[in-house]
């Protein structure tokens, strides 16, 4: 019986254990200790004393392979000695990281929670994996999924934050032909950044993006709510909503599946979600149950067990 255990290190630590491709438990570790995103670097002390609640319930399994997900934070030095932190804490045969599969990773947890037989994954996050010399960092992704192969078919990717390109104000867009797949290479804000920019300028904590959502809808509304702030964020819901129409349009050019997966925490976004199943009434749309980086766990896991 073959015993895997993917473990997500970015934001919203989480654990998901498979027995011969069943998730038989998974957990986050805020559920536990109550620091809602966790995320470790941001809740350790140098010295990675924390010990995982989650951990504990694993104590008695060995597993014969943990897997490690995360976005890239650009600072590759960090995640060696926490994957080392977590590794004391069980018992296990080999562990597996890859950085750059955090698309992949968003991309099969909700396959394995869709039952779909072949699937498009369209993937729209704050940030994930890096490309082009490690300059760029991916914030939208096409793949096409079945119980075989997940096939990359379109990334877009900006430098927006890039220590080379902070005091560039112009708009640039390239398309770049020597990949195996459609890579376009930008210094644009887009989905779950562009929404992090808005929540900012709307005086919105972090991770408050879901009340920027949430207010949206009260624009137009007799309500004490500040106007301008109202306005960032139907402006914020507007925008993207144009730019995921725009990713759905694009995968009828790589495929005729009429079954859609939306993962990537801007997914969270349920009235955009339910404006783009009325938009596209053509499409069977799936919605990742965790589609947020906890859900990187369980794709991690079965994606090491069934596509490598």
């Amino acid at each position: 019986m073959r015993k895997i255990l993917g473990i997500n290190i970015s934001h919203d630590v989480s654990f998901a254990y498979f027995e011969d491709d069943i998730l038989k438990e998974y957990y986050e570790e805020a559920r536990f200790n109550k620091i809602k995103h966790l995320c470790p670097e941001d809740n350790e002390n140098a010295n990675y004393v924390y010990q995982y609640k989650s951990l504990k319930k694993f104590k008695n399994i060995n597993f014969d392979i943990v897997v490690f997900a995360s976005f890239d934070r650009g600072f590759m030095q960090l995640e060696l000695p926490i994957i080392k932190h977590f590794l004391k804490q069980i018992k296990y045969k080999k562990y597996v990281f890859d950085i750059n599969n955090h698309h992949i990773y968003h991309a099969i947890c909700g396959y394995y929670f869709s039952k779909f037989e072949e699937a498009i994954a369209v993937i729209t996050d704050g940030g994930g994996e890096r490309v082009h010399h490690h300059d760029f960092q991916v914030m939208e992704s096409i793949f096409t999924i079945d119980k075989k192969q997940i096939k990359k078919l379109y990334q877009n990717a900006s430098n927006v934050d890039s220590y080379f390109f902070k005091d560039y104000k112009k708009t640039i867009e390239t398309n770049i032909t020597d990949y195996h797949y459609d890579l376009i290479l930008s210094n644009k804000r887009l989905g779950g950044y562009k929404y992090e920019r808005y929540r900012e300028d709307a005086g919105f904590k972090n991770n408050e993006e879901g009340q920027l959502m949430g207010i949206a809808a009260y624009k137009d509304k007799n309500t004490n709510l500040d106007k301008n702030v109202l306005e960032l964020a139907h402006k914020a819901q507007e925008e993207t909503l144009q730019e995921r129409i725009e990713l759905i349009e694009k995968t009828k050019t790589y495929s005729d599946c009429k079954n859609i997966i939306l993962s990537g925490g801007y997914h969270l976004n349920c009235a955009n979600n339910f404006k783009l199943v009325k938009h596209f009434p053509e499409f069977n749309f799936f919605v990742d149950p965790i589609t947020y980086d906890g859900g990187t766990a369980v794709g991690a896991a079965y994606y090491c067990e069934n596509y490598i």
